[in-house]
């Protein structure tokens, strides 16, 4: 249900944790469990990465929202994700594009000034062309080329860190 306002940070988190709880009973698993987010849910899935210890790996595509600004905060978002930076436990895979309003280019270079102050493991691609939802073939928004170098990076950075170790 959709609060006014938006989702409450804690409500998204608290359905993730239990999630996650669910997949690590699974007797097929691994035991890594990588989190993937758009837009909003590349907002939470960051955010999620950075509250709990829980997951392997992270990939945000173009979520909005990771750098706010005062003006931006509210009770229901108290905090901005980026304040959490200091507790990202796992390697982040961010892509974006270069014509995105939300997060802009200049929030994605803060965002990563900002894992790199703290010494994050990260990589960011920042794509030419490339708006909102670049990845979303049903919209125009869609750029195919973008698209499918991007999906290339999502599945090497989960095989990278999702995979058994020996």
């Amino acid at each position: 249900m959709r609060a006014e306002g938006g989702v409450a940070d804690d409500d998204v988190l608290a359905d993730l944790a239990a999630t996650v709880g669910a997949l690590r009973a699974q007797p097929y698993l691994n035991g890594r469990v990588g989190i993937f987010g758009t837009c909003s849910g590349g907002r939470h899935a960051y955010l999620a990465a950075c509250r709990s210890k829980a997951f392997d790996a992270v990939v945000d595509c173009w979520g909005g929202g990771v750098v706010m600004g005062p003006g931006d905060l509210t009770p229901r978002r108290p905090v901005a994700p980026i304040d959490y930076t200091a507790d990202l436990s796992c390697p982040l895979l961010g892509l974006f594009g270069d014509q995105d309003r939300s997060p802009t280019p200049e929030q994605v270079a803060i965002h990563e000034a900002m894992l790199k102050q703290h010494g994050k493991t990260y990589s960011f691609h920042m794509y030419p062309d490339a708006g909102h939802g670049f990845f979303y073939h049903d919209r125009a928004a869609y750029r195919q080329a973008q698209a499918v170098d991007g999906w290339s990076k999502v599945f090497a950075f989960f095989g990278e860190h999702l995979a058994t170790r020996a």
